[in-house]
């Protein structure tokens, strides 16, 4: 657990640098390209993300939980022949999608409601023949457990992309040409990450190898997941066509509509998921630790390694909760320069939760080979999403996409705790410290509010956020510690019991 524990942190430090930085960037955006333009850059962007998944969620994965095995195997040729094999795969695919989408651009312009869209997810196409180069190296270095380089190499593409979208919009004036930036800057930076991943990998002693004998075995396990992946991200570009539509719908402007839509998903969302610096984190590091532990078939250490993981992600989602109930709008004040940008974050602070928990339940599922089974659950959670943005924008605006997202990730995590229960035989009890934590979060949120409004005449805002912000987290912990809910002597969620578990045949 100890070489678990060291790849975490070391994920987390780069992680939360990478994502702070991205974090600022995003503000950046918000206040140089308008709530507009983040939501044109947003609406396009999330097309982009579904057409990045053909290259960015199977292959990776694949070949990090071949290097792992192959490394347990000590077969080094096969190691090579597998990674070679995932990048002549990534490499024609990417290509064939960019020719594609330049040649049916007439019939892809139909799907958005504002034609710029369309100009932005064009200038974002050629990212995608850098993100296969990137992302099957990269799952090597993952599957190498070299976390240090696979977190540098993340930083490295934020950094360079941060650099390039201030420069081009010191360039530019208008907010269309203000997305049109921040598309190219990203296109600039996945082509200096993926030569920078291409040194680190023969750097490291990475070798190319003939891909016969291993493209069969590539793509029998990458196809099923990447499959899984396109059908769960095809979810945000069906919200970004519908919820403006139904946001116009309800009585909302053009303007009003991106504008709400931009604040949601450009301002609020990335907060929310903020946790997943730290969960998500763990969640990477487990993919190659559990595949290593199934090659060596060590079952007991498997089910330890998900149970703690599982209540770990629980509290540190619960950290942040009652920060956001009590903070939310002097929070999206002072970041955004917007009141309901912090209302949106107060309102759906605890959706943090279900994130978090199938951040850990979903790379789990993953390192077992369940992807499959984990999609159909995602799809009926995605179906209560769906209906919700359908059905409610008439009532609660925007909101009914805090209320569909929340009811898809709780569904999604139900059924996927339920599903590792039935392959591992382990009993995961996380019903009594969600409670308690829900219960410690209602005095931590007052507290944290009651603090803000009190010494508002005093500190400036920042300071004032900081220290009620403090005040509250500590007094989470404290709560926590008194009620038994967390046992800080062993860092651990909770009792552990010692079980000897075992996969079934």
């Amino acid at each position: 657990m100890k070489k678990l524990f060291k790849a975490v942190a070391i994920i987390t430090v780069f992680a939360g640098l990478t994502r702070l930085a991205g974090f600022l960037f995003r503000i950046y955006l918000s206040r140089t390209i308008g709530a507009e333009g983040l939501g044109i850059y947003q609406i396009a962007f999330s097309v982009f993300l579904v057409l990045e998944t053909f290259v960015s969620s199977g292959l990776p994965l694949v070949v990090s939980k071949l290097t792992s095995k192959y490394q347990v195997e000590n077969n080094r040729p096969a190691q090579a022949s597998a990674v070679c094999a995932a990048l002549i795969t990534g490499l024609i695919t990417s290509i064939t999608l960019v020719l594609v989408l330049f040649a049916a651009q007439s019939l892809v312009g139909r799907l958005f409601t504002d034609i710029r869209c369309l100009n932005i997810l064009l200038t974002l196409l050629p990212a995608i023949v850098f993100s296969s180069v990137y992302a099957v190296l990269r799952g090597y270095l993952w599957g190498q457990k070299k976390f240090f380089l696979v977190s540098i190499t993340e930083f490295f593409e934020q950094t360079v992309r941060i650099m390039a979208c201030v420069i081009l919009i010191a360039l530019i004036y208008s907010t269309f040409d203000g997305a049109v930036a921040a598309s190219v800057s990203l296109v600039i930076s996945c082509a200096f990450s993926a030569a920078l991943v291409v040194i680190l990998f023969f750097k490291t002693g990475g070798r190319l190898k003939s891909p016969k004998g291993q493209t069969k075995t590539v793509l029998k396990s990458a196809i099923p997941i990447t499959a899984v992946r396109i059908a769960s991200s095809l979810l945000m570009p069906i919200i970004a066509i519908i919820m403006p539509i139904k946001l116009l719908q309800s009585g909302l402007s053009p303007e009003q509509a991106l504008s709400q839509y931009g604040i949601a998903l450009g301002m609020t969302f990335p907060l929310l998921y903020l946790p997943s610096t730290l969960t998500g984190s763990l969640a990477m590091a487990l993919i190659p630790d559990i595949s290593s532990d199934l090659a060596s078939k060590n079952y007991n250490h498997i089910a330890k390694k998900i149970e703690s993981s599982l209540k770990f992600s629980i509290f540190v989602a619960f950290l942040v909760i009652p920060l956001y109930i009590g903070l939310g709008e002097p929070i999206g004040v002072f970041l955004f320069n917007n009141a309901s940008a912090g209302y949106y974050l107060a309102y759906a602070a605890w959706i943090m939760l279900p994130i978090s928990i199938n951040n850990i339940a979903a790379s789990v599922l993953n390192a077992l080979g369940l992807e499959v089974k984990g999609f159909i659950n995602y799809i009926f959670g995605a179906v209560v999403l769906i209906l919700c943005i359908v059905f409610l924008p008439k009532y609660i605006g925007i909101l009914s996409l805090v209320w569909g997202m929340g009811l898809c990730m709780t569904l999604a995590a139900i059924l996927n705790i339920r599903m590792i229960r039935k392959r591992i035989t382990v009993k995961i009890n996380i019903i009594k410290p969600i409670v308690l934590m829900g219960l410690i979060t209602v005095p931590c949120a007052l507290l944290s509010k009651w603090t803000f409004v009190s010494f508002s005449k005093i500190f400036p805002m920042a300071l004032n956020l900081i220290v009620a912000g403090v005040l509250c987290i500590i007094m989470f912990a404290l709560l926590c510690m008194v009620f038994g809910v967390v046992d800080m002597s062993s860092f651990k969620i909770g009792k552990h019991k010692k079980h000897a578990s075992k996969l079934p045949v």
